[in-house]
């Protein structure tokens, strides 16, 4: 098993679509994510922007659910992530409703967009193309166009920074390109870590595939905090790995999952927890993590934990990231699949076109 993930014929064979080659290039989709956000036209004013919805699903949401855990409160006006047709009732003319969708044609965020701009928000879109493009244009409203060709979970950056960019524009977030620019070396450095060419025996990454191989993962985050993150490797590990996975939060399973561990006893040996800590998260819930660890140790085959690393939050949430994104990758490879097809997605989309 170790000596296939460091056969790197082996894996190209398997990796028809390159999503190593993207993963190696994250580094360059942030600088260039940083640079679109900076010079696309934003002729908005947000200054009475009470309240922002950013709608948006699947890998264009989880760049949403980035932002939202990295400013954590240093956005100055609620936000709200949104996955679905519809909007909230609260949305108005003082809502500043952000449209994000990679192939600009998901029809749930075109349904979002009509309802939007029927309750007179103010929109803004972010899309490589498609009907959203053309719905924009028709509208008179902004658009940030991104680069196509990538699968959506890939173009994290394109998806998150150039939203970030707009809402300090407007003054409605803190100015964190500087932060951007700077961690840019860091994930560098973390890419070489878990990139193909670093051995088994050297290799976090790598491992936490193999520990994922033919189990469950369960994976929890803290509140507001990692729980984006858990999201992201679930996510990650069904697309890319086509392997089920979980994720929840702390303290919310402390009030109702962790009595759940306990049937089918046999069943539970399959299935992993997984935590993500990070030594900024509460103080309360840094000892709840330590004992719930504890609690499922005596459940469960085994327990991992992943600490984030770097000086700033934006370092650390990156390294989990891309922990998270490599493993899901080289986990594909261990369960003999290629990471970019997405057959069962193509096929319910397909379907879906029927019975319109």
């Amino acid at each position: 098993m170790s000596e296939m993930l460091d056969d790197l014929v082996r894996l190209a064979k398997l990796d028809e679509r390159g999503i190593l080659n993207i993963l190696g290039r994250f580094d360059r989709q942030i600088e260039e994510a940083l640079q679109i956000g900076l010079s696309s036209e934003l002729p908005l004013e947000g200054g009475s922007v009470r309240n922002i919805v950013i709608s948006g699903l699947g890998g264009s949401a989880i760049g949403a659910d980035f932002l939202r855990a990295y400013l954590g409160r240093a956005f100055r006006v609620p936000v709200m992530v949104n996955r679905g047709y519809t909007v909230p009732g609260f949305v108005d003319e003082s809502t500043l409703v952000i449209l994000s969708s990679y192939s600009g044609n998901t029809e749930e965020t075109i349904s979002a967009f009509e309802e939007a701009r029927a309750a007179g928000a103010r929109l803004l879109c972010i899309a490589s193309g498609g009907q959203i493009e053309r719905m924009a244009e028709a509208a008179g409203c902004p658009c940030i166009k991104i680069p196509t060709g990538y699968p959506p979970r890939t173009a994290l950056a394109y998806s998150a920074i150039p939203i970030l960019q707009a809402l300090t524009r407007l003054g409605l977030a803190p100015d964190y390109s500087a932060e951007m620019r700077d961690s840019v070396s860091w994930v560098r450095r973390k890419i070489n870590l878990f990139g193909p060419e670093c051995p088994v025996n050297e290799n976090q990454a790598k491992n936490l595939a193999r520990s994922l191989f033919r189990k469950i993962p369960v994976i929890y985050g803290s509140h507001d905090r990692l729980d984006v993150v858990a999201v992201r490797w679930r996510c990650q590990l069904a697309e890319n790995s086509k392997q089920l996975a979980y994720s929840a939060s702390l303290p919310e399973m402390n009030h109702n999952e962790i009595v759940g561990w306990k049937h089918p006893s046999l069943g539970l040996r399959q299935v992993v927890p997984v935590f993500l800590r990070d030594r900024e998260d509460h103080p309360r819930i840094q000892i709840r993590a330590e004992i719930t660890r504890e609690v499922l140790a005596d459940k469960a085959g085994a327990v991992l934990e992943f600490w984030t690393d770097g000086e700033t939050w934006l370092e650390r949430l990156w390294t989990l990231v891309l922990l998270g994104d490599y493993a899901s990758v080289y986990l594909a490879f261990l369960n003999q699949e290629d990471p970019s097809q997405i057959d069962a997605i193509e096929g319910l989309k397909n379907r879906l076109k029927e019975s319109a």
